[in-house]
């Protein structure tokens, strides 16, 4: 340990542990001499050490996330509050472990331990103890787990087990959830109270809202010296807060009401103005209104013409009703005749679709007739119709059975076989016969007696044709006449034991020759029928689908001619039928006709009749529809002016002329006296619209009472006699109004010479600080433009005259407005609304005048970095130092030469700066940083969740030769060993 660290009353963050949270099961950092962590990408290097922040910070849980931690990734995107809460407490065996060393609250280190707590409110606890992370490590890690010699996970662990072992072993042990008591623990300025002490991490000058949110901008700063971010900004912007409460300069004014009221100030000008401009107005209303009294009885005329028009009206109503009955009358008895020939026309109408479709019957029967009889005509006269059809029919069976051998190929094959059978039948008929012919002199026909040959070709005819082609023997001769002998003759015949046997004549023997020829005809037809199912086997594709095509052509032609020559009687006498049956609906069609020609011209002399009444009614009607339109032209007129339409209270009076010219006269009156209504009415509503006159709900309306018409003009006469007093009276509003406006102008001023104030102090501090090769830096508090534009238009602001405020001024206010209070409503003017940004200009080594171009980011950087060391130097408690971690996320990207000078000087400060990077970082930037942690050298066999099994619980490596300083301290702990 350090010997000075009593004396310096030194507080130092040594130790980071996570245990099942951030992708790992357990990882070890030594925080007190930094370094940085190297690993795989993607591992969680950068979240680790953002964890940190969450000890640093007084918060309860991860609601609103992004303004509390500023978790954010690579490209800044902002982790929601569930991601943050799921990835650094994922179960219920998840803890986060700072160990910290406070010399003012303690002799040993002491730990602060974050556990899950509600997943539905997202919010994680604390627990606190005296006792360092050595004495609790095997809560959360057994050494003895697994085979590999790396350790693993406790089992059972969870928050209720730590609780109960820190509340037996460590008196000092404590639990907060409010974030009021856990600022005033880690935030304590109490030095000489240990108790207050004991668990402070950085010891404020003073633990209120302002200093706490001071420090937590500076917390998000030293996670974040990207150059791009806001956090410096937002840094400054609460240092510069903090201070208020002492100087009383919170802007509490009204803003938006102030503008309200000078808006309603500038429009009561306006209006007053606008009503002096409209007084030649008032002065034609005036002459309108006076008009207006001088014609009062324009309703009344009309109203008793209306009257005496009614009277008339219904009496010429009943002459017209009688005259109108007998009209009916004549109209109905036309109606009915008229209905008659309808009929008759209908019955016409009927028996013309009957005739219609006899002749359509009649053609189609004739169609069918004709196209049978070009069938017949093909065929001989003597031919029947039987006869025409047997013979159709079997050329539909040759053509079918064609067809069918042209698509079956097995029919063809059965079909030749069965030919070329009788083929060869007919071939060993043709020989025998010819054989017969050649031996002509020994058929039994030349060899026997005509008398025996005869008795023998009545048995069979076949064997009395046979030709044993050789003579026969005197034997054969005798028994075949023995055997004819048994025959006895008759007229009609032989007959033989009883069996009659038909003669044959010698006329009906049929040749040799001519037996021959049959079975070579037959033969050529057989032959010519296998070789036309050979023929088929050897036809293309193409050429078969032809020769169907044709075929089914022909028997779906000859089928129809079938059809057509078998209903061919049935039809011829079904046409003479229709022939008689038309003929009889003519004979009833010229009846209807004679019929018609008679009703008609009884319905021509009605109509003669009809138009003669017709003609009366008419002119009856035009009269009466005269005086109904004076009627609904005084109706429209009384309707207008929202007059009755009937029940009139008016006296009848006999002699008024009913006459046009009498209606016209009476509605010139009264169109006058509304047109006189209407100026006034529109001119009293006009001057309600300039807001002249105020709407009292009834002023408004399309009609106007006479006695609220006559009120709105005495009010408009009162207004404008008395508009000299009102402005009077807007020009001392004016002066009240603008002497509200003082205690604004002071606040604004107050709050940009505070921030004026602060860039001079911090350029104070920056005096004489050298920054790597930078021997002078400035820095400059930019402010929000709406604000500067206010402060600066305040200057030209008189607040003595009577005049309103200038417009630019308003503007210039209404802009700040709606800038800083977005809502509308009196707010407290922060600092972190009006400064917009720090800048920097700088002088390096070996030039006089300031650098102009921007600076590197690295450079930045540094200037970043030690305005930080300056703003907590501020916030911090005088007496005290601390030892702090300092984020540098991807170290490795930062120029190697700016940390000869970083190093060493954040360390002066009190800084320990922590970055990460993955494996390709240089040995150059790892030798710098003194020592480094390889995060997921190992991983473990029995992790507390498989999706986190890096564990990093050995020692940092280090290139310093007496090894790390968490070495020597342990070293200093045991003693000396003993020689």
């Amino acid at each position: 340990m350090q010997n000075d660290a009593i004396d310096n009353l030194l507080i130092s963050i040594s130790r980071f542990v996570a245990v099942d949270s951030a992708g790992v099961a357990i990882t070890e950092i030594d925080l007190r001499e930094g370094g940085i962590l190297i690993g795989g990408g993607n591992i969680g290097k950068t979240s680790l050490l953002n964890a940190i922040r969450l000890f640093l910070l007084p918060e309860e849980n991860f609601k609103n996330s992004k303004k509390k931690f500023g978790f954010a990734d690579k490209e800044g995107k902002f982790y929601s509050d569930d991601e943050s809460f799921e990835h650094y407490f994922p179960s219920n065996s998840s803890f986060l472990i700072l160990e910290c060393d406070n010399y003012l609250g303690g002799p040993l280190p002491h730990c602060q331990i974050l556990y899950r707590g509600s997943a539905e409110k997202l919010d994680y606890r604390r627990m606190f103890t005296s006792l360092r992370y050595g004495q609790i490590r095997h809560l959360f890690w057994n050494d003895n787990s697994g085979d590999d010699g790396i350790g693993g996970r406790v089992d059972g662990l969870s928050p209720a087990k730590v609780q109960a072992f820190l509340k037996r072993e460590d008196k000092y042990f404590k639990t907060l959830m409010r974030a009021t008591a856990i600022k005033e623990v880690i935030y304590a300025n109490q030095l000489l109270d240990i108790d207050a002490m004991r668990f402070c991490l950085f010891p404020l000058k003073e633990t209120d809202d302002a200093n706490v949110g001071a420090f937590r901008a500076l917390v998000r700063l030293l996670f974040d010296m990207k150059t791009g971010s806001d956090t410096v900004r937002l840094a400054v912007a609460n240092i510069i807060e903090s201070q208020k409460k002492e100087r009383k300069d919170t802007l509490n004014f009204d803003i938006d009401a102030f503008i309200e009221h000078n808006n309603n100030l500038s429009r009561s000008e306006r209006l007053l103005k606008h009503i002096y401009s409209l007084k030649p107005n008032f002065d034609k209303l005036v002459a309108s209104y006076e008009s207006l009294i001088l014609n009062k009885s324009a309703e009344d005329d009309l109203m008793q013409y209306a009257m005496m028009l009614q009277d008339r009206i219904s009496k010429e109503h009943v002459d017209l009703g009688i005259e109108e009955t007998l009209r009916q009358s004549i109209d109905g008895r036309i109606k009915t005749l008229d209905h008659d020939i309808f009929q008759t026309q209908k019955q016409q109408q009927e028996l013309n679709g009957s005739r219609d479709q006899l002749e359509r019957l009649q053609k189609q029967l004739d169609d069918k007739l004709q196209k049978t009889q070009l069938v017949i005509n093909q065929y001989n006269e003597s031919e029947t119709i039987e006869f025409i059809i047997a013979g159709h029919r079997e050329h539909l069976a040759d053509k079918q059975q064609e067809l069918e051998f042209k698509q079956d190929v097995q029919k063809r094959q059965d079909e030749l076989l069965n030919l070329n059978k009788e083929i060869t039948k007919l071939k060993d008929q043709e020989l025998r016969y010819q054989t017969s012919i050649d031996n002509q002199q020994y058929k039994l026909f030349n060899q026997l007696a005509e008398s025996v040959w005869l008795k023998f070709a009545a048995i069979n005819i076949e064997v009395a044709e046979a030709n044993p082609n050789r003579e026969l023997i005197p034997s054969e001769v005798e028994k075949i006449t023995a055997f004819t002998d048994l025959m006895v003759s008759h007229q009609d015949g032989f007959d033989l034991f009883g069996v009659k046997l038909n003669a044959i004549t010698v006329d009906q023997r049929e040749s040799d020759q001519i037996r021959l020829n049959k079975v070579r005809e037959q033969l050529q037809i057989k032959q010519r029928q296998a070789n036309n199912i050979i023929a088929i086997d050897k036809e293309s594709r193409i050429e078969q689908m032809r020769t169907i095509s044709t075929l089914t052509t022909e028997i779906k032609r000859t089928k129809a001619e079938i059809e057509l020559l078998m209903a061919f009687t049935s039809c011829r006498q079904q046409l003479k039928e229709v022939c008689s049956e038309l003929e009889i609906l003519e004979n009833k069609q010229q009846k209807l006709i004679q019929q018609q020609q008679s009703q008609q011209q009884v319905v021509n002399e009605e109509k003669q009749k009809l138009a003669l009444q017709q003609e009366k009614v008419t002119q009856l009607t035009m009269h009466f529809s005269q005086l109904k339109e004076y009627q609904s032209s005084a109706h429209s007129l009384l309707e207008a002016h929202n007059l009755p339409t009937k029940d009139f209270s008016v006296m009848p009076n006999l002699t008024l002329a009913l006459t046009e010219e009498v209606l016209l006269k009476y509605s010139d009156n009264l169109r006058k006296k509304a047109a006189s209504r209407t100026v006034v009415t529109e001119g009293i509503h006009d001057f309600v619209r300039e807001q002249v006159l105020e709407n009292d709900d009834k002023i408004m309306y399309s009609f106007v009472a006479d006695d609220v018409l006559a009120h709105a003009f005495g009010q408009l006469q009162s207004r404008y006699q008395g508009l000299d007093d009102e402005f009077d009276i807007l020009r001392k509003h004016f002066i009240e109004h603008k002497h509200s406006i003082h205690s604004i102008i002071n606040e604004l001023k107050n709050n940009r010479e505070m921030v004026r104030q602060f860039e001079q102090s911090i350029n104070r501090a920056f005096s004489g600080v050298s920054i790597n090769d930078l021997i002078q830096v400035e820095a400059s508090i930019k402010v929000e433009p709406r604000f500067n534009d206010l402060v600066a238009e305040i200057e030209h602001l008189d607040t003595h005259s009577d005049q309103k405020a200038s417009e630019q001024f308003i503007e210039r206010l209404k802009a700040f407005s709606q800038k800083f209070f977005p809502d509308g409503k009196a707010a407290l003017l922060t600092m972190e609304q009006i400064v917009s940004g720090v800048a920097y200009r700088v002088k390096k080594q070996g030039k006089n005048g300031w650098e102009n171009k921007s600076q590197s980011t690295s450079t930045i950087m540094l200037i970043n970095l030690k305005l930080v060391e300056i703003l907590l130097g501020r916030l911090r408690n005088s007496a005290c130092t601390t030892h702090f971690p300092l984020i540098i996320d991807e170290g490795a990207s930062v120029d190697s030469s700016q940390f000869d000078w970083l190093l060493p000087n954040l360390k002066q400060a009190g800084f320990r700066v922590l970055s990460a990077s993955t494996n390709s970082a240089s040995s150059e930037i790892i030798f710098k940083f003194g020592q480094h942690f390889r995060l997921d050298a190992m991983r473990t066999a029995t992790p507390y969740h498989p999706a986190r099994t890096i564990a990093f619980t050995g020692m940092p490596d280090c290139f310093y030769s007496k090894g790390s300083l968490l070495d020597r301290e342990q070293l200093d702990m045991f003693g000396e060993a003993d020689e």
